[in-house]
């Protein structure tokens, strides 16, 4: 199913069509020709900051293995202050859950199986879309993803991979990761804390970070409640 500005489509070649057509259209209204020093950071939220010192920087690739939800919590701000988002080749993240991480569904387009078209279809989002999120599952090869990183360079435009992604400039690898809220055997679960381990291309350190997320995220408060540094 692909959804987009609240579209629902049935068979394979029909999505596909789809996505093809709401990239460009989007591609259309926002432009290509963007350079990645042209335009300021993307908005991110100022909690994540200590996961992101320098911002949710345009131009880069940023490699997220172990949560999807911590994907969408940095994308968060962005797409609530006007950016435009693409999800490919992530089943899993339906419209409740990007909105419940606090992403505009208006500016959001879904294209949860892209299968053989996945090279064209993250190619149109990366031209168009301010951010791109890509499955860990996807069928990229390595000259792939260097042509992506490429074009995501060229138009200013942010990538967010799941899993690794080689030559990304930031990689955040979940360690640890425990849920809390849950009483004797009742009550909801309402916290997840995250150990998170961030590593940069250039500086080669690595820093760890604990990150809480909440589980009923709505409205403005859908990213983290807090991120401290542990010292290694």
């Amino acid at each position: 199913m692909l959804q987009g500005q609240g579209s629902v489509l049935g068979s394979r070649a029909e999505r596909l069509a789809a996505a093809r057509a709401a990239l460009s259209s989007v591609e259309a209204r926002v432009g290509t020709t963007r350079q990645a020093g042209e335009r300021p950071r993307l908005p991110l939220d100022d909690l994540l900051s200590g996961l992101l010192p320098e911002g949710l920087t345009r131009g880069s690739v940023i490699s997220v293995d172990g949560s999807t939800s911590l994907m969408l919590a940095l994308a968060a701000t962005a797409s609530r202050e006007g950016s435009w988002t693409a999800v490919l080749g992530m089943p899993a993240v339906g419209v409740v859950a990007a909105a419940r991480r606090g992403l505009d569904l208006a500016r959001l387009v879904l294209v949860p199986h892209p299968g053989t078209q996945i090279v064209e279809a993250a190619g149109a989002a990366v031209d168009g879309m301010d951010i791109t999120l890509v499955g860990a599952r996807t069928a990229l090869s390595e000259a792939d993803r260097r042509r992506l990183a490429s074009r995501a360079r060229e138009r200013g435009s942010v990538i967010l991979a799941a899993g690794p992604w080689a030559g990304a400039h930031t990689t955040m690898t979940v360690e640890r990761s425990a849920w809390r809220g849950l009483g004797a055997g009742e009550g909801r679960l309402r916290e997840r804390d995250l150990s998170v381990a961030v590593a940069g291309r250039r500086s080669g350190a690595v820093r760890r970070m604990r990150l809480t997320l909440d589980a009923d995220l709505t409205g403005m408060r859908a990213a983290a409640t807090r991120v401290t540094e542990e010292v290694a």
